[in-house]
């Protein structure tokens, strides 16, 4: 079937913005605000946001994941800076250990990326009153209020984090460029835990309408009044949430997964309308909860929480699908979004305070993995291979896609969440070139296969219709971008059934990467040029017809190579999707280095350390454009080897140390009940050692010597403990695993209770542990 869009627009109208925004540091770097994106010294800057929170991860550990959270294509981490995490009890401040922020800011600024501070003094997040001390209630005042006993106790909790980040921010060479104030006021709340749970009470929502406004107002000035002095600051946007007027950023998000909408009387979420296409700077446009009071062209359109998952709530056990991730990142970009922000992007571990547990009742007490793309224990996910080459491309081609467009095809306003049988697509274009986004996933909905799929974009003089030699078949939960009349070192790529990745050029020839969408045949329609000799590909097919057509196989990568008079060679390495959720793309000395490798990547100052889970050898590929010179390789560990070897435009290495089995004891208390055992030296020669427990139940308990270290509410897929930050746990000896029961059926009164309430159960109760795994992770440094 034929898809026809007219994109000959005019180009998108930029100009500064009105926000009061901005600002430099002394290396001369600058950051400003035009209508539609950010800018980094006078050029559009892609922001891509990460939610990682420093006091949810042990200290030791927060270097290595940051710097996993830099390869994996994330330039700004924001993160909560939670109130009842650093002031539990009244008057004792705690800011060391993993409470450490100055050192969290200071790993990230080592590790070349920006942070956003969300200060509060609300954050809700999950934790124990949204953030906010039990002590702070049972006041003359209202929490969230413009009250000045309130207000006092702000203050003094926002000199207490100026003091903490005292030199980081942006205007003093430091990295902290943005400060969001509160979170969702006026909007959302977290439940009163000081309650007990006696029903379903939470806090005040903040204050509304003009005194909201103020009370914003207010914190903002409590804010630069302590040193917290940033280009940007932002706010919440949704859920008519109060508004400063050029004066705070509002951001967005959206989640696939939405289980405050679930309750008892209610099971079904419903399909969210996250997925299908809208132009955020269209002020005619259907916005959901984006619908802002003031002209949608004003700003540019951020986000802050997009769903990098979702944490598990009791009353709701799913399992976040991967393609779910990059679906949402693609809606927003499709939406003319230049700036998004993943909550989260790293899972993390409540911590035990000196009162008792800091979750929300509603969450696990210790567990707050969120299904993200690197998970609670440091686990790279699937949905973190899928986003990882699109976030390449924000990073290398932003100053192209940033100024585009918005473009929907006729009719797009009647698509609706529910709709599983209408092709969904968009363009961002300037009128001449651009991308066209497909989406096929819908969260909660199944949807059709559309096969035989060809695209025909209309821009004025002329028509690109793709493929050509091919049919597109678009596979349910396939999302992806192709580019048209795509620059390629002066030559004109003018359609292409591929998703470019990066780029990489040197004195003898420019390479663009480019992932085939699974299931996809690579085509690419390159324009007829004077300079062109010759174009060749490794695999495929190559035809002429006033241009080069050339065709590769999705099962299979091949290299396109252009040979050009008087010009550097143009290659094209069009990657199956497989082999694309490999690539990791390094930087050194200014410079990119393309690597694929099974094991995720963690760049050291002299090199690289891989992080391989499970396996105790494998090869890892670095391209090198066929020279027959290339990085030697070495490594300082006694145990471990590495050996090179030219792999056509590539240099193979291959990586082995000894392989070291993990023998886990299970002794069957009851079904629901069992003690593993672990020999003592479980850690030695690893970096971590994960198990892995197959169970069937509610809510799974881990405990040694009595103390409850680890929890999980069952979703159906296994649950996952890091064994290396509880050393201390091991030590008291034997685990005792212990889950409640899952139970499938109904819940009433019994009819000849005598006094109290009786409630009896009828259905099928199901508590029982499989099996228990447990997976060596090793640690691989490599030097040159």
């Amino acid at each position: 079937m034929r898809y026809t869009i007219q994109a000959g627009v005019s180009p998108k109208k930029i100009y500064p913005s009105t926000l009061k925004l901005g600002g430099s540091n002394p290396q001369g770097d600058e950051i400003r605000f035009t209508n539609y994106y950010m800018e980094r010294s006078g050029k559009p800057y892609f922001a891509i946001c990460g939610e990682f929170h420093y006091s949810r991860y042990p200290e030791a550990d927060w270097g290595s994941e940051i710097a996993k959270m830099k390869l994996s294509g994330i330039n700004v981490v924001a993160t909560y800076i939670f109130w009842n995490h650093h002031e539990e009890v009244e008057g004792a401040f705690e800011w060391a250990g993993n409470r450490n922020l100055r050192r969290f800011v200071e790993l990230c600024r080592d590790n070349g990326l920006y942070v956003i501070l969300r200060v509060g003094p609300f954050c809700h997040g999950e934790v124990r009153n949204g953030g906010l001390p039990d002590w702070l209630f049972g006041r003359e005042f209202d929490v969230r209020s413009n009250d000045e006993g309130y207000l006092k106790y702000v203050n003094r909790l926002f000199k207490e984090i100026g003091n903490q980040a005292d030199g980081q921010m942006f205007k003093d060479g430091g990295p902290v460029i943005g400060i969001q104030l509160e979170n969702e006021l006026n909007a959302a709340a977290a439940l009163w835990e000081e309650t007990a749970k006696q029903g379903d009470e939470y806090l005040s929502g903040g204050a509304s309408g003009e005194a909201g406004s103020e009370h914003m107002r207010l914190l903002k000035q409590y804010a630069v009044d302590s040193g917290l002095i940033a280009p940007i600051y932002t706010s919440t946007g949704w859920g008519e949430a109060p508004f400063l007027e050029d004066e705070v950023l509002p951001l967005y998000g959206g989640y696939a997964y939405t289980p405050w909408s679930i309750s008892d009387p209610n099971q079904v979420q419903k399909p969210t309308p996250e997925y299908v296409f809208v132009n955020f700077h269209d002020d005619k446009a259907p916005g959901g909860e984006f619908n802002p009071p003031y002209a949608r062209t004003k700003y540019p359109f951020a986000c802050c929480e997009m769903g990098g998952g979702m944490q598990t709530w009791y009353l709701s056990r799913f399992q976040v699908e991967p393609e779910s991730v990059i679906a949402m990142t693609l809606m927003k970009l499709a939406g003319g979004c230049n700036f998004i922000g993943y909550y989260m992007f790293h899972g993390g571990t409540n911590p035990v305070g000196r009162t008792g547990y800091l979750n929300e009742s509603t969450t696990p007490k210790l567990t707050y993995d969120f299904q993200a793309p690197i998970g609670e224990f440091g686990q790279i996910r699937e949905s973190n291979h899928l986003l990882r080459p699109l976030h390449y491309f924000l990073r290398r081609f932003a100053d192209r896609l940033a100024p585009m467009a918005t473009v929907l095809p006729e009719g797009a306003e009647a698509v609706t969440p529910e709709d599983a049988h209408t092709l969904r697509y968009a363009v961002r274009t300037d009128g001449k070139s651009g991308f066209l986004f497909v989406n096929n996933y819908q969260d909660h909905v199944e949807m059709d296969t559309h096969e035989e799929v060809v695209f025909a974009v209309e821009l004025g003089e002329e028509t690109l219709s793709f493929p050509q030699r091919s049919k597109l078949t678009v596979q349910p939960k396939a999302s992806f971008l192709l580019p048209f009349n795509f620059a390629l070192d002066g030559l004109n790529l003018k359609a292409a059934t591929a998703q470019p990745v990066t780029a990489i050029e040197t004195e003898e020839a420019a390479t663009y990467f480019f992932s085939m969408p699974e299931g996809i045949d690579a085509e690419f329609q390159i324009d007829a040029d004077t300079g062109i000799l010759e174009v060749s590909a490794e695999t495929g097919d190559v035809a002429e017809n006033g241009g080069y057509n050339v065709l590769i196989p999705h099962h299979q990568s091949s290299m396109i190579v252009i040979r050009r008079d008087g010009a550097r060679e143009v290659r094209i390495y069009a990657m199956s999707a497989r082999e694309a959720a490999t690539l990791w793309e390094l930087e050194e000395n200014g410079c990119s280095r393309i690597i694929f490798s099974p094991a995720p990547p963690v760049q050291t100052p002299g090199g690289i350390e891989f992080i391989s889970q499970g396996h105790h050898a494998f090869t890892f590929r670095e391209y090198t454009g066929g020279a027959e010179t290339a990085t030697q390789w070495n490594t300082a560990q006694a145990d471990a080897t590495v050996s090179g070897r030219q792999d056509g435009w590539f240099q193979a290495y291959e990586v082995q140390v000894p392989q070291k089995e993990v023998a886990v004891t299970m002794r069957r208390i009851q079904d629901h009940k069992v003690v593993l055992q672990l020999p003592e030296e479980v850690l030695e020669g690893s970096e971590e050692v994960l198990l892995s427990i197959d169970y069937t139940g509610n809510v799974g308990y881990a405990f040694a010597a009595g103390q409850l270290f680890h929890d999980h509410f069952y979703n159906g897929l296994p649950w996952e403990i890091g064994l290396s930050r509880f050393r201390e746990v091991l030590r008291r000896g034997e685990i005792v695993l212990e889950t409640t029961p899952r139970r499938t059926g109904a819940v009433k009164l019994a009819d000849d209770a005598a006094m109290a309430v009786e409630k009896v159960f009828e259905g099928e109760a199901v508590a029982v542990f499989h099996s228990v795994t447990a997976t060596k992770v090793y640690r691989i440094g490599l030097t040159r």
